[in-house]
């Protein structure tokens, strides 16, 4: 029997405008070439690869115009425009006297998500880089005086933007550790969708060198250097590559280049970058339109299709069955899902949750308690009345440490929940009490990064002016609530 849950997600007005006109994007058809990104030995072991010759079903795509190809740059086209413009219309680029910008929907041509055999049930959405949320990065990069390793930073957002507008994630997912490729995470062109429905890559994309071209680069770093693909212009293979996969040749001065091995693509960044909170800064948001979703344990992507409609669907198989997940981008931006599985509570059962009883006639209601907007003045280190990010970063870390008595990075349930002294802050008893959410991957471990994005997450929601501090007005509680606890006289009784 096919049961049917659905669900509508409505985004904010601004990304509603957005996504509508992002649409007609999706229009005409192109093959594009795909590379195979491992396969297996006789015993089983992972070999990384790439195959040129597996040709992708035909899907949606802007094929870009013969002119786009031709484009060469002038006296004021800078030369960085060339690794875009065969993706125009559908990427678009400008510049600045500092930065060069790269404006796209965040949506590849290509099959996506096909492949992954851990899946996190998220599904690719167009997002809004545009304008002031567009991608960016020096046209004269400068070397950094201390060169930083994506081993150590950068497991948040991206390190570079591919030519087709997709950016490019750190290969090491957030928890510092787990390589997306060799988890199975990532689906036949290195990529996968994030925890807003973002779809980027965490490999070099090799797949896209045909279109941009022999001798031009794949991708920029988000320091501004270039990365190209595993050999250089001239055909010759890339060698004395140092610890960030890049070098200096008289014909290009310093590059990156994708390898077969991690790091994959550039290791890090060799010139000048801003890290704020894990991440290069600044750089785009990507906006989701739903609560990030949880792990589906087992479940492998078979299929994906879309259509100029805006409708997409996704196949899977899970314990030996087919299952969908169909989403369609309305007229008004919002977004309708359909799912044969219910991703919250699992496959459907003939016993559902009873509904919830009603409070006691008794027992006063009142608005859900808007947590951050609560407690923002315990973490206001300085008192001054306004939370910076840097302040909600600062006790974040303190909360952490404090309940990591082993020093290892990893927060267990007996050091969070246990009988020991905890942590007495605000933030402290958030995390004992919202473990589960905190936990991201859902494997019973608490990592630094998990409790920063989810910390992030609420401070940026909060943040209605985005300016990266909360003022007074921004933390104004909402009528009804009642932001201190009655006194034991006038508290309801406990039944």
């Amino acid at each position: 029997m096919f049961i049917r849950f659905t669900r509508t997600m409505s985004p904010t007005p601004r990304t509603a405008l957005v996504m509508a006109t992002l649409l007609a994007a999706l229009a005409t058809t192109s093959p594009l070439r795909a590379h195979l990104l491992q396969d297996h030995d006789d015993a089983g072991v992972l070999i990384a690869g790439y195959d040129a010759r597996i040709e992708p079903p035909r899907l949606l795509a802007a094929t870009p115009s013969p002119a786009a190809r031709q484009t060469k740059p002038t006296a004021k086209t800078p030369s960085q425009a060339q690794t875009f413009a065969p993706f125009a219309p559908k990427v678009a680029t400008r510049w600045d006297k500092e930065f060069f910008y790269v404006e796209s929907d965040g949506l590849p041509d290509h099959r996506l998500m096909v492949g992954i055999t851990a899946w996190q049930q998220q599904v690719p959405l167009p997002q809004a880089y545009l304008g002031e949320n567009a991608w960016r990065f020096p046209l004269q990069p400068s070397p950094a005086a201390q060169p930083l390793s994506a081993k150590d930073h950068f497991f948040r957002g991206a390190i570079a933007i591919a030519a087709n507008g997709v950016p490019i994630f750190n290969p090491i997912k957030n928890d510092g550790r787990t390589d997306t490729f060799l988890a199975g995470e990532l689906d036949e062109f290195g990529g996968h969708a994030g925890r807003a429905d973002d779809y980027h890559y965490h490999l070099a994309p090799l797949h896209l060198q045909e279109q941009v071209g022999a001798g031009l680069p794949l991708a920029y770093a988000l320091d501004g250097y270039p990365l190209y693909g595993l050999a250089e212009p001239d055909g010759k293979p890339a060698t004395g590559l140092d610890a960030l996969n890049g070098h200096t040749t008289n014909a290009l001065g310093y590059h990156y280049h994708a390898s077969k091995t991690y790091p994959y693509l550039n290791g890090g960044f060799h010139g000048e970058v801003t890290e704020r909170e894990g991440q290069v800064d600044p750089q785009p948001r990507a906006k989701s339109v739903r609560p990030a979703q949880k792990p589906l344990r087992g479940a492998t992507i078979t299929d994906f299709t879309r259509t100029s409609t805006g409708s997409f669907k996704l196949g899977y198989r899970l314990n030996s069955q087919t299952h969908a997940v169909r989403y369609a981008i309305k007229p008004d931006g919002s977004v309708h899902f359909e799912s044969d599985l219910d991703s919250a509570a699992g496959p459907p059962t003939s016993d559902p949750t009873p509904p919830r009883e009603p409070p006691p006639a008794d027992r006063p209601t009142q608005a859900r308690q808007p947590w951050f907007k609560v407690h923002a003045k315990e973490m206001d280190a300085n008192h001054d009345g306004t939370l910076t990010r840097e302040e909600l970063a600062a006790e974040t870390k303190k909360v952490f440490a404090g309940y990591d008595h082993d020093g290892d990075r990893r927060l267990t349930t007996a050091e969070y929940a246990g009988s020991g002294p905890g942590v007495r802050s605000a933030m402290g008893g958030f995390l004992r009490q919202h473990a589960k959410e905190i936990d991201a991957d859902g494997d019973g471990v608490i990592l630094p990064a998990e409790l920063e994005a989810t910390a992030e997450r609420m401070f940026t929601k909060t943040d209605t002016n985005h300016d990266d501090c909360l003022a007074p007005d921004e933390l104004i509680l909402p009528p009804g609530y009642q932001a201190t606890p009655p006194s034991p006289e006038n508290r309801p009784p406990r039944p």
